[in-house]
């Protein structure tokens, strides 16, 4: 393989791309870790986002945060938004009453 000669003027300016794309790669991932950390502390929810969450349809979502009397704190767009908290509150208790009617169906049904 033939060896390029490179004059000191040419090296300095290979060194100075790869410095700036060092510095351009080390900012992009500064950005992607903050997005992925304030996804991680995210503490408000819209419907669709905690459907995706908890695995279920947001006719569901509705249907426990209406029932439980969860009130938006906030809205995105059209969107209203959950406090996590208060939504997840009311999916356990959700979760709690429908096992338990559940349970009850069963012994009658074995009854």
């Amino acid at each position: 393989m033939p060896v390029m000669e490179v004059t000191e003027g040419e090296q300095q300016m290979i060194f100075g791309f790869r410095k700036c794309l060092e510095e351009n790669n080390e900012s992009q991932l500064k950005i992607v870790e903050e997005t992925y950390f304030a996804k991680s502390k995210q503490t408000i929810f819209t419907k669709a986002e905690l459907a995706k969450k908890w695995s279920c349809s947001t006719r569901l979502v509705s249907q426990i945060l209406n029932d439980h009397e969860v009130k938006p704190v906030g809205k995105r767009g059209k969107e209203h938004e959950f406090d996590i908290e208060q939504a997840q509150a009311a999916k356990e208790n959700h979760d709690k009453r429908v096992l338990r009617a559940h349970e009850l169906s069963m012994k009658i049904r074995a009854m």
